[in-house]
């Protein structure tokens, strides 16, 4: 399967007049020398969509922006269509060219080899929706989609990782956690040798537990189907260095300033590649930490901190960030051996929710005393806390699992 894999990729190339692999060494050099985006093929791509002005005089777009744009455009130039989640909204698609869509197959193709999946590596992918089996076959990929994550299910996936000998997942780090955590407590030997995270936050205690498990390379990636590849870490626990090829990252904050290093700020992204629909300063709707900025670049981001529609309050209505409400939960299961799967969910002004993950070990009422403690510090002394254990956290419609969730009508 690995040699018909590449000899399917290699046709491909091909047929694009070996566009793809001349991108693909484009980009490897841009990121291996360490290269800046040029500030001149920012103003051309700019000007090339009759857009007045500097980068940061422009507005920021917003998805129903994009929609207007893509009424436009012209049917016989659209190649094929990214499709969003929709997990915070109306899910929408993006129109690709041929020669966008090459640029994201050579993108991913040297991000991936970065993380440790060289093309031919059978695979699992964990997302949303199926693909054909032809489909899958071609790539050497093994799709898992997470729909209702029981414990059959989870020891159903692990035992296709082991009887297809997959060497690489790809997914939602909640549900690699998951089958880590199975394969960890019932001993199973693996052939798993790199894993990459994509479309979720995931805590830090939890990375290492999955690491530690499964004693293979672990890489977190920040990517959405708007523009790709945004940012991906280049080896564990490192800052997510972000993709100079084509994609403009800026961390802006109320006012639409750059943040400082190791500030918060909301995750604004122009793609130079989107050649039908102009995306320009796209408000992601992600927050993220600034870790380093050269020559007024943003260069790596520390973390991703999550959805701006994640947004927590305490009792007094103050927001609190949901990287400050992560220790206070995960801390007391970890520091007692229990890392079960959970989701923090605000219902009401005063009323939280702890949704816990069912395990086989049941989790002692001082741990959850604790936690309690901890989140009423934060919360406020009136937060009434509730402790659900669940069969499974629900997803939403793009798959994603979000550790924290604004539920509050």
């Amino acid at each position: 399967m690995k040699y018909l894999t590449k000899f399917v990729f290699s046709v491909y190339n091909q047929l694009s007049g070996g566009k793809i692999e001349k991108n693909y060494l484009v980009i490897k050099a841009h990121h291996e020398f360490e290269k800046e985006i040029d500030v001149k093929d920012v103003e051309a791509y700019l000007q090339s969509h009759n857009i007045k002005g500097t980068l940061a005089e422009q507005p920021l777009m917003t998805k129903k922006d994009i929609s207007r744009k893509i009424e436009k455009v012209n049917a016989s130039a659209i190649h094929s269509y990214a499709y969003t989640g929709g997990s915070y909204g109306e899910p929408f698609k993006i129109p690709y060219s041929k020669n966008r869509a090459l640029i994201k197959t050579a993108s991913f193709k040297y991000f991936n080899e970065a993380a440790g999946y060289q093309i031919g590596d059978a695979f699992m992918l964990i997302a949303a929706k199926q693909k054909p089996k032809w489909w899958q076959f071609l790539r050497n990929e093994h799709r898992l989609v997470p729909t209702n994550l029981t414990a059959a299910k989870v020891a159903e996936a692990v035992k296709h990782l082991v009887d297809q000998r997959l060497t690489v997942v790809i997914g939602f780090p909640s549900v690699i956690f998951e089958l880590a955590s199975y394969i960890k407590q019932n001993q199973i030997p693996h052939f798993i040798k790199s894993v990459i995270f994509t479309s979720e936050p995931i805590e830090v205690v939890k990375k290492q537990y999955i690491k530690d498990a499964l004693k293979c390379e672990v890489i977190d990636r920040y990517s959405n189907e708007e523009v790709g590849l945004i940012a991906q870490q280049k080896t564990f626990g490192s800052a997510y260095y972000t993709n100079r090829y084509n994609v403009v990252v800026e961390l802006l904050d109320d006012q639409l300033q750059p943040v400082k290093e190791g500030e918060v700020g909301k995750v604004v992204v122009t793609d130079l590649a989107a050649d039908l629909v102009p995306i320009v300063r796209y408000d992601t709707g992600d927050l993220a930490v600034a870790h380093e900025y050269r020559n007024g670049q943003l260069y790596a981001i520390s973390s991703i901190s999550g959805r701006i529609a994640e947004q927590l309050f305490a009792t007094n209505g103050a927001p609190v960030a949901g990287l400050a409400l992560g220790p206070l939960i995960h801390m007391p299961f970890s520091t007692s051996g229990y890392f079960p799967q959970y989701q923090f969910a605000q219902i009401a002004k005063t009323m939280y929710q702890l949704r816990i993950r069912k395990t086989t070990s049941e989790i002692p009422a001082a741990v959850l005393e604790q936690i309690t403690k901890n989140l009423k510090n934060v919360l406020g002394d009136n937060a009434n806390i509730e402790h659900l254990f669940v069969d499974d956290i629900k997803p939403q419609p793009s798959g994603k699992r979000p550790i924290y969730k604004n539920e509050m009508q």
